[in-house]
């Protein structure tokens, strides 16, 4: 064995994986390491009904999520339902509407004549909603991936969610196109269906799986690599061109590539508020064209959306880092500006936690209402951070990393003050945040061994990302002299 390959077993022993699991890790096999659907909850009960809004051509709404997830799941059961026949119609909210189905999004699923309602990335606490839609005789399946919370979950037809507590799923932690591909698999099985076909559908779900930042272990780990093959030799001119504009070669996509090029792309006409192109939603509509020029006149909208999404996140840092400074000995940041986009304040919230090692609650002024995007470090988990102080907010859910919520008081010092008492009660320190955030290196190496062939070894085990991240190695030297280069002089430069 080579000393770039002990490298790489040193690696992944440290990581955790073990021989048992070194070969599905690194090379799957599709019968062995892609779970049936058939465990999933409710999903019989979904696949039976779908089968009957078929037969009888009913109109079936998808109703997704505006973001790198919601919006390829959308895709993807549109796409899969108009296989076999299905009248269907896809629908993606504005942001400024809000996320899930609010009142707006139940009267517009009302209005256009919906009989059966499919949501995807969303729906598992929409109790009210739901309840309303069935008042007006439309029956609802659930696709979602968001924590259940106790005694909240609606009271659909169906709720395929692996995060219930009677799930049966092996993977819990699947993302929500993963689950409309698996509701297609079952779907085409119901039907008598060629599922091979499927797996056409994988590229959308790579692009969501590490989009939407869930686990790179277990079945999702398999899902993008198959999901990653698939993209290289992608039939949809969509994601082509946006492969394209985005400077990337499919023929040789990564995972980067989605998580830095494609993924932000698909997000920015929403993060924008430039949603719609010829009134129809552009990124949802990039997914599932077949028509060329369509695609690349949608694709330079999303990259154009993008450059302004860039330039605005940067103005917004500097705001907040400015109320950051006054808020260093706290145990969070709640920051809030009334002139913020909405939009970005995810990326905000995302980028200040990067920076400073604590939760952040990045706030905005949306017509009248204050929205918010909430970021955690791991010790922490966000929706208990909100529970905390749950009579402030309106409405608030999401994952255990990241969340979203929507409240009508402004007193956002008051909110800093309770939420920064909860951590210290509950044992936080600034000192745990940055320790527990240390990156340690997994492989001490010299400097001699860093060449081309490690380099191949360590893309061999590539997918990196969630649970999984690029390693880090380190080297023990001495240094006889250093100095700051370039134009701006922050590079470092030594011998």
């Amino acid at each position: 064995m080579s000393k770039a390959a002990e490298i790489v077993q040193e690696l992944l022993s440290k990581r955790g994986i073990t021989e048992a699991e070194r070969s599905a890790f690194l090379e799957p096999i599709f019968e062995r390491d892609i779970y049936s659907p058939a465990s999933l909850p409710d999903i019989q009960l979904a696949v039976e009904r779908i089968a009957t809004a078929i037969a009888n051509q009913e109109q079936i709404t998808v109703f997704g999520d505006y973001d790198a997830d919601g919006v390829p799941a959308t895709a993807l059961l549109l796409r899969t339902l108009r296989r076999v026949g299905a009248l269907v119609k896809g629908i993606i909210p504005l942001r400024s509407e809000g996320y899930g189905l609010t009142e707006a999004a139940v009267n517009r699923i009302i209005d256009c004549g919906t009989q059966l309602l499919i949501t995807v990335d969303n729906g598992t606490v929409a109790r009210a909603e739901v309840a309303a839609l069935h008042q007006h005789g439309i029956q609802t399946i659930i696709c979602d991936h968001h924590e259940v919370q106790a005694g909240q979950m609606a009271e659909a037809l169906a709720v395929i969610n692996p995060k219930r507590a009677d799930s049966l799923y092996p993977c819990r932690e699947l993302c929500a196109c993963a689950l409309a591909w698996k509701l297609s698999w079952a779907l085409y099985e119901y039907l008598g269906v060629e599922t091979a076909v499927l797996k056409w559908e994988l590229d959308l779900v790579a692009v969501s799986t590490v989009g939407d930042m869930v686990s790179l272990r277990g079945e999702n780990r398999s899902l993008v690599q198959f999901g990653l093959k698939t993209l290289r030799r992608s039939q949809k001119v969509g994601l082509r061109e946006l492969a394209e504009i985005a400077g990337c070669s499919l023929k040789q996509i990564t995972a980067s590539d989605i998580g830095f090029r494609l993924a932000p792309r698909l997000n920015a006409t929403s993060r924008m508020h430039q949603e719609l192109l010829n009134d129809k939603n552009a990124s949802l509509e990039l997914l599932v064209t077949e028509e060329p020029h369509e695609a690349k006149l949608l694709a330079a909208h999303l990259h154009h959306c993008n450059l302004a999404r860039q330039t605005l996140v940067q103005s917004h840092l500097k705001d907040a880092e400015l109320q950051a400074a006054g808020l260093l000995d706290q145990l969070c940041f709640v920051l809030y500006e009334e002139q913020w986009s909405s939009g970005v304040i995810g990326l905000v919230a995302g980028r200040m936690l990067e920076s400073y090692q604590r939760p952040v609650l990045a706030l905005a002024m949306e017509q009248g209402q204050i929205k918010g995007s909430v970021r955690s470090v791991d010790d922490v988990s966000v929706l208990d951070l909100l529970e905390s102080a749950h009579d402030v907010f309106e409405r608030y859910g999401g994952h255990a990393k990241a969340g979203g919520l929507t409240m009508n008081s402004s007193d956002v010092a008051s909110l800093q003050q309770r939420l920064h008492s909860w951590l210290r009660d509950n044992g936080a320190s600034l000192a745990g945040f940055a320790k527990s955030a240390e990156r340690v290196a997994d492989v001490i190496l010299p400097l001699a061994l860093v060449n081309l062939e490690l380099a191949d070894s360590i893309q061999s085990i590539a997918p990196f990302g969630i649970d999984f991240a690029e390693p880090v190695f380190a080297s023990r030297v001495q240094i006889q002299a250093s100095r700051m280069v370039g134009t701006d002089g922050k590079h470092f430069s030594c011998l």
